[in-house]
């Protein structure tokens, strides 16, 4: 892959002591994006004695190579994984394959291999046999000890002291940044060149974690408790940041970004600089139209938002709660400031739903059309709720194929009757995977492995290739996931999460409590 990009860190194997391998399970215009790549890429380089490069996933049986130096994942001495999502699991263990290193962690002397990031943090036991060293949680309190440990001791047989890491049968806890403000954020961001077609902005994390506690939602239990950058700190980033970053736009970065105590503040401040600037999905209930005219002024055209489902009463049991009122509001506003195009989310199988809640979608939509957006102007995306642990509806069935599929059905027909078009829905099965691995233990790891397997035989990675590996242990897709009983022992029990389990059950029996 040949990418011509800025603020690329190039140094002699010959001269470190540490070759560390930061792996992203997935393409290369998805894993730039992220701002976690970006951090890491940056504090690995810090050190004089440590090298790191960076390796991104080409395709099922496509070796990886670094894009730095061009060499494989076995000429590192630590190969280390961002897993952001269950899909990413298949894709970490065909680069390993790949690159003929052996998938499991007892019948691997080298490289070592270390995986973090929300999906391994939130349930590393699927992955438990492949990987010799889990981060649990946010890397940057613990990073110098690991460094140590990765230059110094044999981190694959020392048994785990530094709290948020992680081997099974070593207990640990999730560790945080407890300020933000404290943190270091990256500044020499390396991202492509314009004219290479791809993103070139500067990411800005303006906070971590989020306040409203909706039951689904894994960013929010996960990242517990929120902090924000303050406006000050934000001003010092930027200032460093574009400047070394050569780039004249901004992401910012946020799961609520609308709750910031100084948001216009720093949106005024991006504008005032000259600034583009793009924003995270809005949540309803925090934005004016004074927020909403920043917005477009930054160059912003299109805004994205979660309500989830047309039904104030299915909004209560998933604790996201606003009236469709308070949407109408919002939209109007920022038709007035000059955007032009909405995105919107729904989730379908939320606990309490049948068909007849279906019955508010269409009077919902004719409000949104007629606070100004055109038909035309507005994409909706539909996905089924898919059960996550560390939140309250880890617990949680799913909806049935069947009940999704013919909800589904529904959405598109009234959405279609009102002129909207571009309306897309997740295969239901890809759904019950990602809730299987997120939940499941050690037992899902035999499933990658067969699938592994699979692709090395010339599989494809698809639904095709899931069904005919659990076709083997008398599953399908569809019927993969079954929820944890509510009394049993959670298979990533011995990790302390950011919430307690206790509390986590206690909302969910609050929620099927509201249920009528």
């Amino acid at each position: 892959m040949q990418i011509d990009e800025i603020n690329v860190v190039l140094k002699d194997h010959r001269k470190v002591k540490l070759r560390f391998a930061l792996a992203y399970p997935n393409i290369y215009t998805v894993g730039i994006s992220n701002l976690g790549i970006r951090l890491l890429y940056e504090l690995l380089n810090k050190p004089e004695e440590v090298l790191c490069e960076r390796f991104f996933f080409s395709g099922y049986g496509i070796q990886p190579r670094s894009l730095e130096s061009g060499l494989p994942l076995s000429s590192f001495d630590v190969v280390g994984f961002s897993l952001q999502h269950e899909m990413d699991y298949l894709r970490m263990l065909d680069m390993l394959s790949t690159s003929n290193i052996p998938l499991k962690s007892e019948e691997r002397s080298h490289p070592l291999v270390i995986a973090g990031g929300p999906a391994a943090s939130s349930n590393p036991m699927p992955l438990s046999p492949f990987v010799d060293v889990f981060v649990i949680g946010e890397v940057e309190p613990i990073l110098p000890r690991l460094l140590d440990l990765l230059l110094y001791e044999d981190a694959k047989t020392t048994t785990p002291s530094i709290p948020g890491l992680y081997r099974p049968k070593h207990p640990t806890k999730r560790v945080y940044v407890e300020d933000l403000n404290d943190a270091y954020h990256a500044i020499r961001q390396v991202h492509p060149k314009a004219g290479e077609g791809l993103s070139t902005s500067f990411l800005l994390e303006v906070s971590r974690g989020c306040s409203k506690g909706c039951r689904f939602c894994l960013e929010c239990f996960l990242y517990s408790p929120k902090r924000e950058r303050s406006f000050s700190t934000l001003k010092q980033v930027l200032e460093d940041g574009v400047r070394l970053s050569k780039v004249t736009k901004v992401s910012c970065i946020s799961s609520a970004f609308f709750e910031h105590s100084e948001l216009k503040d720093l949106l005024s401040h991006l504008r005032e600089r000259g600034l583009s600037f793009s924003t995270p999905s809005i949540r309803i209930s925090d934005a004016d139209e004074e927020l909403m005219q920043l917005i477009a002024s930054g160059g912003q055209h299109s805004i994205t938002i979660a309500p989830e489902t047309p039904s104030e009463r299915l909004r209560q049991i998933i604790n996201k709660k606003f009236h469709n009122d308070q949407l109408c509001n919002l939209l109007s506003n920022a038709r007035r400031s000059g955007i032009r195009s909405l995105k919107l989310y729904f989730m379908v199988g939320i606990p309490g739903e049948s068909d007849n809640d279906l019955k508010y979608l269409e009077p919902f939509l004719c409000k949104v059309i007629s606070s100004g957006f055109r038909p035309s102007s507005i994409h909706i995306s539909i996905n089924p709720l898919i059960p996550k642990s560390n939140t309250p509806f880890q617990w949680l069935p799913m909806i049935t194929k069947e009940d999704y599929d013919r909800r589904v059905s529904i959405f598109r027909s009234i959405a279609r009757r009102l002129g909207i078009r571009r309306v897309e829905s997740l295969d239901y099965r890809w759904g019950a995977i990602q809730a299987y691995l997120s939940t499941a233990g050690t037992e899902a790891s035999e499933i990658l492995l067969s699938l592994q397997r699979d692709l090395n035989e010339g599989g494809m990675g698809d639904l095709g290739a899931w069904r005919r590996v659990l076709r083997r242990y008398g599953k399908r897709p569809e019927t993969l996931y079954e929820p944890p009983n509510l009394d049993e022992p959670l298979p990533w029990e011995e990790i302390k999460g950011a919430i307690p389990i206790s509390i986590l059950r206690n909302e969910f029996l609050k929620a099927t409590g509201e249920i009528q």
